[in-house]
């Protein structure tokens, strides 16, 4: 196990779900192109879009705007891990972090709102609207979905990850002069690997997730399949990157005994992910940061119950309804599944099979005969990263664009 140093938590303030983002407090000391006192009011929901989204934006913010004030809002998210705000306030960029429960009161017209512009970086569009008008002031949403044709009117301007996405939401019916495609947030928060190759020994990593419940059901699993790989490949190195929105403790319970590598800093992260040849992760936004990285990876949804599948809109929380809930909840997994052509976001961007998946409910043993597999073939490997590299070649500097739109509306 590598490591543990009495600093590990202020590592890595700006982590998501796979935590090998930069330090988010760093290039704050530079002086700004703007002075205003104004207060922006960033809207977010779970570990991926506060560390991919919220964090990159505030950062710039706080750069050409020093003396801003900027601050978070949480609102109620049936992906969110409970620990975002925490996560939030050790970053040291807002003035003030709303957890769910003020949101809601926000929402519903308690305290009136002091902002000069609300901008919407993750979660229901809703929130975000609802905010603006209560603080009576332009609304902002940075999107890379479709979902906002519905509520644009709600919105001064529309934020884009591509173009193409831009020139689709004109298409649908939102103005051309609302919509701008500004680039990826999260290619600003993750740190490039500089010589990225995978030498000085092969690691397996393991990436559970960053909620605490799927935490606690597939991390062993991951586990019994990196001890069953091992065993068959007794070089390779086994590790777990755990993310800073998953207790502490309970982390070093789950690995208690285990002959893994836990990388707890950003540094040991770093190292890992620089020689790391294959990922073992579960669908969600740490495909996109690997595949930013151009580590090649098997996205491993496990079907041993369905209803810990956690879905978007009103059947999450019908779901959670004793008795009938799980039933209700597994038949709208089955259903959506039949429905997905891939479940990892970069297969589902790329559209193709680019990245390997495990979508069943096969053992740990079948998945680990996988993954020998995939490791004994390092030519596939290599040509998996260099189409990566390829397809998520994307420039940085999405941040910073996107900052100086909101400083505009605001001015």
């Amino acid at each position: 196990m590598l490591k543990r140093t009495p600093t590990a938590r202020a590592c890595c303030p700006g982590a998501g779900a796979l935590a090998i983002f930069g330090d988010p407090t760093q290039g704050l000391s530079g002086t700004g192109a703007y002075n205003g006192g104004v207060e922006f009011l960033l809207v977010s929901n779970g570990p991926g879009e506060v560390a991919g989204w919220a964090l990159p934006l505030a950062r710039a913010l706080r750069r050409l705007a020093p003396a801003a004030s900027v601050e978070l809002a949480l609102p109620p998210c049936q992906y969110a891990t409970g620990r975002e705000a925490e996560v939030a306030r050790r970053s040291g960029l807002f003035q003030r972090v709303y957890p769910p429960a003020d949101v809601v009161r926000l929402v519903l017209g308690g305290k009136r709102l002091q902002s000069r512009c609300v901008v919407h970086v993750g979660g229901d569009l809703w929130y975000a609207a609802r905010l603006g008008r209560h603080a009576g002031c332009p609304a902002l949403a940075y999107v890379e979905r479709d979902l906002v044709v519905r509520r644009h009117r709600a919105f001064a301007w529309i934020a884009t990850s591509t173009e193409s996405l831009a020139q689709d939401l004109v298409r649908r019916g939102v103005p051309a002069e609302k919509v701008g495609a500004v680039g990826d947030l999260r290619v600003d928060a993750v740190e490039p690997l500089e010589g990225h190759d995978g030498q000085g020994g092969r690691v397996l990593l393991l990436l559970p997730g960053s909620r605490p419940a799927i935490f606690r059901d597939l991390a062993p699993l991951m586990l019994e399949v990196g001890e069953k790989v091992r065993a068959q490949l007794p070089e390779l190195e086994v590790a777990l990157a755990p993310s800073p929105f998953l207790p502490e403790t309970l982390v070093e319970e789950t690995v208690r005994g285990q002959q893994v590598a836990v990388a707890w800093t950003l540094e040991e992260r770093r190292t890992l992910l620089s020689r790391t040849v294959l990922a073992l992760t579960l669908p969600g936004t740490s495909n996109v940061e690997l595949g930013l990285l151009g580590v090649p990876m098997l996205v491993w949804l496990p079907l041993y119950d369905f209803s810990r599948v956690p879905l978007e809109g009103v059947v999450e929380w019908l779901g959670r309804v004793p008795g009938v809930g799980r039933a209700l909840k597994a038949w709208a997994v089955r259903r959506g599944l039949a429905r997905l052509r891939y479940t990892s976001p970069v297969n589902a961007a790329v559209g193709f099979a680019l990245v390997e998946e495990e979508v069943s409910q096969a053992p740990p043993a079948a998945v680990a005969f996988r993954v020998v597999r995939l490791l004994e073939d390092e030519a596939g490997l290599r040509r998996v990263q260099e189409q990566l590299r390829r397809h998520f070649h994307r420039p940085r500097g999405a941040a910073e664009r996107l900052a100086r739109r909101v400083l505009e509306l605001a001015s």
